[in-house]
C-alpha cells in the first residue's frame, strides 16, 4: 500500500476520534451543542472511523449513510450485528441521503445520543482490530 493510502486513512481515524472527542465534550454544553448537533458530529465519527478501515485495507463504501457503510464492512470483515442494529436505529433519527426516497430529520433525545457514543466506541474498538489483521 502506498504512503498516500496510508496516510488518507491515518487521517479519516484521526478525524473520527477529533469528532468523538467534540462530541464527548459538547455534552457539558447542552445550549450550544443540540441533540441534533451532537447527532452529526458522531455520525461523522462513525463514519470517519469505517471509512479509515475500509480504506486501509483498500475498499470504499457505494455511500456514507450508516446502512451503506454497514454494507461496505462485509468487505473486510463484517461488523458486529449489534454495532449494525444500532446504527440502524440511530439512521432512523435522519434520512437526509436517500436517491429516491424523501428527506427525513427528528431530534434524537439526548438517550439516544448517550448510545450514539458508546456505538462509537464499539466502532472504534472494531476499526482497530480489522486494521490490525
Amino acid at each position: 500500500m502506498s504512503a498516500i493510502l496510508d496516510m488518507e486513512y491515518g487521517a479519516f481515524l484521526e478525524e473520527g476520534e477529533k469528532y468523538l472527542k467534540t462530541a464527548r465534550g459538547g455534552l457539558n454544553r447542552p445550549e450550544i451543542f443540540t441533540t441534533e448537533i451532537l447527532y452529526n458530529i458522531i455520525g461523522l465519527a462513525i463514519e470517519k472511523l469505517i471509512m479509515g478501515a475500509l480504506m486501509a485495507k483498500g475498499q470504499l463504501a457505494d455511500n456514507h449513510t450508516f446502512t451503506d457503510l454497514i454494507d461496505a464492512t462485509k468487505q473486510i470483515g463484517e461488523i458486529d450485528s449489534e454495532i449494525a442494529d444500532q446504527l440502524r436505529k440511530f439512521e432512523s433519527y435522519q434520512n437526509i441521503c436517500p436517491v429516491f426516497a424523501g428527506y427525513h430529520r427528528a431530534d434524537p433525545p439526548r438517550e439516544a445520543i448517550l448510545e450514539m457514543i458508546e456505538t462509537a466506541d464499539a466502532v472504534k474498538i472494531w476499526v482497530g482490530k480489522m486494521i490490525a489483521t
